[in-house]
């Protein structure tokens, strides 16, 4: 029989389903740990799944705030201004843009855009590289652009403005704080933007504070899975589970 408790005013049941919560949270820290990114790419569409995609958004953006401060501060003296306010000026606009959208598109609908973006974000993980040669300072603006609007709709950006980040061709910590630097501002504007919109509750709070844990766990064995099997590739395997996760949402959503 499952057990339970009340948090933050919500009913916690403790049953399969939160614990399958956990796990996927806990393998998403592992992919965040290991490859430096990509933990919404499985969070966002599984907890679509589960609890609906305006909690999943929600959610995934709050259990990411203890790590994206972890990372900021450190980050900060190596960012590059050029590089990083264009893009945060895009943000501004356009994260809060996509928050209303998301809170304005019925469910179903939203679910069926979270799982295609995940695959379509899979294929610009595979030609980063490549597509990176093609982005130009404008392109820049509109990688931010885009970026912010899927973010504030889906909580997946990474790999857009990554790409145009890694397009300036810096230094390897340079690029690797400018890109720690726009992750931060990317959750600050989306966590007031879902407040803005009346997407936050205290139930996606309550959900997302239980969920940390397991999120600082997985990236703590991820950090470690890549100082030990860093000639082991581990990236194609936790992007096929990605790819299968936004299969099964897409699936659910279109029954």
């Amino acid at each position: 029989m499952a057990s339970g408790f009340t948090f933050l005013g919500t009913p916690i049941i403790i049953d399969g389903t939160l614990i399958l919560v956990w796990l996927i949270v806990f393998l998403a820290g592992i992919f965040r740990g290991f490859a430096g990114f990509g933990s919404a790419l499985l969070v966002v569409p599984a907890l679509a799944y589960v609890y609906g995609p305006a909690q999943a958004i929600v959610i995934e953006v709050i259990i990411e705030i203890p790590v994206a401060l972890g990372l900021v501060f450190g980050a900060l003296k190596h960012a590059e201004r050029k590089a990083v306010l264009p893009m945060l000026s895009m943000f501004v606009i356009f994260v809060p843009t996509g928050a209303f959208f998301a809170s304005m598109i019925d469910p179903q609908p939203l679910k069926i855009a979270i799982s295609i973006l995940v695959l379509a974000m899979l294929v610009v993980i595979a030609q980063q590289k490549r597509l990176a040669a093609f982005i130009t300072p404008t392109g820049t603006y509109l990688a931010g652009a885009f970026a912010g609007l899927t973010q504030g709709m889906t909580a997946i950006a990474g790999p857009v403005f990554a790409t145009a980040i890694l397009a300036r061709g810096a230094p390897s910590q340079q690029a690797r704080a400018n890109i720690v630097c726009l992750a931060g501002g990317l959750i600050g504007l989306a966590c007031f933007s879902f407040w803005a919109v009346g997407l936050i509750t205290w139930a996606t709070v309550a959900y997302a504070i239980l969920a940390m844990p397991a999120l600082m766990l997985g990236v703590w064995v991820g950090a470690r899975l890549f100082n030990r099997l860093s000639d082991w590739n581990l990236r194609p395997i936790m992007l096929g589970f990605v790819a299968i996760t936004a299969l099964a949402t897409l699936a659910q959503a279109l029954t």
